[in-house]
C-alpha cells in the first residue's frame, strides 16, 4: 500500500521543481526591470533640462562712452562749451568738437540735441543727462551729436540711473532649412 501512495510517477517533484523555476525566473526578471529603470532615471537626470529661451536678440544698452558728441555754445557766455565739455567727459561721453555753434542758431532754452537717424538712441541717452533740452532731428549721416547750450544752461542733471542687468533668457537654437 506504501508504494501506492508514493507512487505518484515523480510527478508532485516535478511540479514543485518547475514552479521553483518559475518563482527564480519571474524574481530575477523583476530584478533586471529594476535596474532598467534605476539606470534609466540615472540617464535622464545627468542629461541637460532645456530651459525657456527667447527668439529675441540680446540688446546691450548704450553707455556715454559710445557717444560721439559735438559741445556748441549758442549764447555770448565766453568758455561755456568748454565747461559744459569738460562736463560731459565727466560723464563718460566722448567729446569730439568745442566750438560755437556752426549754424549760429539763438537757443533760449537750456538746451538743443542735433542729430540724425543713425544718433536718435545716441540723443536719447544724452537727453536723460539734460532733461530739459529739446530735440532736433537735422537729418545728418553718421551717430554724432551736437549739444548745443542755450541761455538757460546751468549744469547737467543729475546722472541717471545705470541699467540693471535683467535675467535674460538663453537664445533659442535655429534650424536651417533647405531646399533640396
Amino acid at each position: 500500500m506504501s508504494e501506492v501512495a508514493n507512487d505518484d510517477g515523480g510527478g508532485t517533484y516535478r511540479v514543485r521543481r518547475q514552479r521553483r523555476s518559475t518563482i527564480v525566473i519571474a524574481v530575477v526578471l523583476l530584478a533586471l526591470a529594476g535596474a532598467f529603470y534605476y539606470a534609466s532615471s540615472y540617464w535622464n537626470a545627468s542629461q541637460p533640462k532645456p530651459g525657456p529661451c527667447s527668439t529675441e536678440p540680446v540688446v546691450v544698452p548704450l553707455e556715454p562712452r559710445d557717444v560721439a558728441l559735438n559741445v556748441y555754445n549758442a549764447t555770448g557766455r565766453r568758455g561755456l562749451a568748454a565747461a559744459v565739455a569738460k562736463g560731459a567727459v565727466t560723464r563718460g561721453f566722448s567729446v569730439k568738437a568745442v566750438a560755437n555753434d556752426p549754424k549760429n542758431a539763438s537757443v533760449k532754452g537750456v538746451a538743443v540735441i542735433r542729430f540724425g537717424p543713425e544718433g536718435a538712441e545716441s540723443a536719447r541717452l544724452l537727453k536723460q543727462y539734460v532733461p530739459k533740452a529739446s530735440y532736433v532731428n537735422d537729418k545728418r549721416k553718421g551717430d554724432t551729436i551736437d549739444l548745443v547750450v542755450g541761455d538757460a544752461w546751468q549744469m547737467f542733471g543729475a546722472t541717471p540711473a545705470a541699467p540693471t542687468p535683467t535675467s535674460t533668457l538663453r537664445p533659442c537654437p535655429t534650424v536651417t532649412v533647405t531646399d533640396g
